[in-house]
This record gives C-alpha cells, sequence and structure tokens, in this order.
C-alpha cells in the first residue's frame, strides 16, 4: 500500500478548462499543512504524461517516477503553505467524461462557502466548457470510474446547474484520504 503525503489539504481549488470535449488545462491552488516536520514538497503525477508548471509558492522537480513541486524551505509539523500549479494538455488525446481528485494525502478538510459565494477551505472543482457544453453535469465521491458514469435521477441532490458554460461544486463534508471527488458528465 501506497503511504499517503505528510500533508493535509485546508484548501484546494480545481479550475479545468475544457476545449472540443477535452480537459486542456487545469490549475490548482492548494494550502497544505505539515502533518510532519520537514514536508519539502508534493507530489503530483507520472512526468511523462503530465507536463506541471509552477506559477506560485513551489517549483517543479522531475524524476522518472513523478513530479515534485519543491517548496521554498521544508515545512514544520502544523505550518501552511499555499502554491498554485498549473497542467496543459497540448495533446488533447481522448474525450473527457470526468474532472477527477484523487486524494492522495491525509485528506481535505470541509468546504467552507460564505454568503457571498466565497471558498475559504475544502475541496471545490470548477469547470469551464467551450462552445460543447455537457447535456448533464453531476458530482460524485468514493466512486468507481463505472459508478460515477451514472446520470443520477433527475431532482437528485448531486446533479449540478450549468450556468453560462461553467459548473462549479464545493464539497462540504472532508474528503478522505485514497477516495476520488470531482464532477462527471455527458
Amino acid at each position: 500500500m501506497v503511504r499517503a503525503q505528510p500533508v493535509f489539504l485546508e484548501r484546494l481549488l480545481v479550475d479545468v478548462e475544457m476545449r472540443r470535449g477535452r480537459a486542456y488545462r487545469r490549475l490548482a491552488v492548494r494550502t497544505v499543512v505539515a502533518c510532519e516536520n520537514g514536508v519539502g514538497g508534493y507530489v503530483t503525477g507520472d512526468p511523462r504524461s503530465i507536463p506541471v508548471k509552477a506559477i506560485f509558492g513551489c517549483r517543479v522537480e522531475t524524476s522518472p517516477d513523478a513530479v515534485d513541486l519543491r517548496f521554498p524551505r521544508p515545512l514544520r509539523k502544523g505550518e501552511r503553505h499555499e502554491f498554485v500549479s498549473l497542467v496543459c494538455h497540448d495533446d488533447l488525446g481522448e474525450e473527457t467524461r470526468w474532472i477527477n481528485v484523487d486524494v492522495d494525502h491525509q485528506g481535505i478538510a470541509p468546504g467552507v462557502v460564505d454568503d457571498e459565494g466565497k471558498v475559504t477551505g475544502g475541496l471545490n472543482v470548477s469547470i469551464t466548457f467551450d462552445d460543447r457544453v455537457p447535456e448533464a453535469c453531476w458530482w460524485y465521491a468514493g466512486q468507481s470510474e463505472r459508478e460515477r458514469m451514472v446520470r443520477p435521477p433527475a431532482g437528485d441532490r448531486r446533479l449540478l446547474e450549468i450556468r453560462r458554460g461553467v459548473v462549479e461544486h464545493t464539497f462540504r463534508g472532508p474528503c478522505r484520504p485514497r477516495e476520488p471527488y470531482g464532477i462527471a458528465f455527458c
């Protein structure tokens, strides 16, 4: 079993831009809290398939197995750090049917949305569609690839409204380690 990364996410904002039915650009804003001393970075993805760019609060180091977003200095236990990364897919490959977030760390705090709609914590996923706006979108939590593709019935609380080509969802409960969370669409 793979050990979860030694950080807890207070906030993870994932903003995805779709082009021609494919995930083209994925911006991630993370606020982490170190769960032990000496946390020097955050590991994300396979360097052969994911071209990651550091935007703020980190730098990219690659190895044959992973992309490591390195912090300016190692964090002490309980210390917070915010950083931003960007993934751009020039090769638009397969059509995308969902935007997924695998929780490969100690979890994500419950989502908090204030009276003005500002997200102050938790996991928030936002998708901007180009001219190929889906017929329906819904959020999922802890479901297999097969389960997440089953469209919920009309009136189900998981169905999301698409406004001007944009859909978003903030997960209100905590996101648990080794579980997938995200938005699916058809």
